[in-house]
């Protein structure tokens, strides 16, 4: 494993706060303010659970409990409530370090260009972590497809593109930051019986993710190397739109597996088996054009990607 690298900041004690870390902390400290979980999630932006996962991580890197969990309610427990005050200087004292420089309020804004599927996954979550961190800083949000992202980047219209991996090489002046990898599953409305992925393609309508995309190239290359023609009945680049006509019974389709396939009823979910294509997210900038903000949204970015994961839908 490789060995983390870790803020050193020096007092009475010396504190080792490993920079993945610090998002933790500040959880710890808002979520204690409130004395909820609920509460802390929706100050920051995040879910309940994504709160939860932070607060295990720590406890586990701490070894001890630091909340009592009664009901809706949660309390500091002794070990907690000692250290607090120590968590808040560590902070302050990373926040000195870091000399964070607040943006005067008419400065130009953080230029982000993001595909739909990651706006609320991914986006929203880290903007509202950077938001607290730099909260005078404007940030644009500009949606559109990979391709459409990484032409306005190269013409220095955005500051970075959340986009899929390009299916070719990049350009010597851009560089990538992968966040996460979507494998592709097969997406039927709910009554469907068959379970062979194969079978359901070449008799039910196809709705087809857009082959202008990236992620639609994708698909377009497996199912030529598969030999599969099915009859496409509507091509759309966006997802969410896919996933409900799925639900409302116009047909199957073949799709990454994003957050919302986990909570769109009346669908069943599939998999492509030993058949299995993915597609990588991430942050295309680039290179030698790192603004504070940007940094901090990457890193942020990163946390996002660990906090949201969908959950399997099926048992491996």
């Amino acid at each position: 494993m490789a060995k983390k690298k870790c803020l050193t900041l020096g007092s009475r004690e010396k504190f080792y706060v490993c920079r993945i870390m610090i998002s933790e902390l500040k959880t710890f400290v808002i979520a204690a303010q409130m004395e909820s979980f609920a509460a802390a999630a929706k100050a920051i932006g995040l879910t309940q659970s994504a709160i939860s996962a932070q607060i295990r991580r720590l406890e586990e890197e701490f070894g001890y409990d630091l909340f009592e969990r009664t009901g809706r309610s949660v309390t500091l427990t002794r070990a907690g409530n000692t250290i607090l005050s120590q968590v808040e200087d560590i902070l302050s004292s990373y926040e000195a370090l870091r000399g964070v420089r607040r943006p005067p309020t008419d400065s130009a804004p953080l230029r982000i260009g993001a595909i739909s599927t990651v706006q609320t996954s991914l986006l929203a979550p880290a903007i509202a972590r950077l938001h607290l961190e730099l909260p005078d800083l404007k940030v644009r949000i500009v949606p559109g497809l990979s391709m459409v992202l990484l032409d306005r980047l190269d013409a220095g219209e955005l500051d970075a593109a959340l986009i899929v991996r390009p299916p070719f090489g990049l350009m010597a002046d851009m560089q990538w930051h992968p966040l996460v990898k979507q494998d592709y599953v097969m997406v039927v409305p709910a009554h469907t019986e068959h379970e062979n992925w194969r079978q359901i393609l070449q008799t039910q309508p196809f709705i087809r993710y857009d082959s202008r995309s990236f992620g639609g190239r994708t698909l377009d290359r497996f199912l030529k190397a598969q030999g599969l023609a099915p009859h496409q009945v509507v091509e759309t680049e966006e997802l969410h739109t896919i996933l409900q006509m799925v639900a409302n019974n116009m047909g199957c389709s073949i799709v990454p597996y994003i957050f919302a396939v986990s909570v769109v009823p009346n669908i069943r979910v599939l998999p492509l088996g030993e058949h299995r294509i993915a597609r990588e997210v991430g942050v295309m900038s680039l290179r030698g054009r790192m603004s504070e903000g940007r940094e901090a949204l990457v890193r942020y970015l990163d946390e996002a990607s660990r906090d949201n994961v969908p959950p399997a839908p099926w048992s491996s």
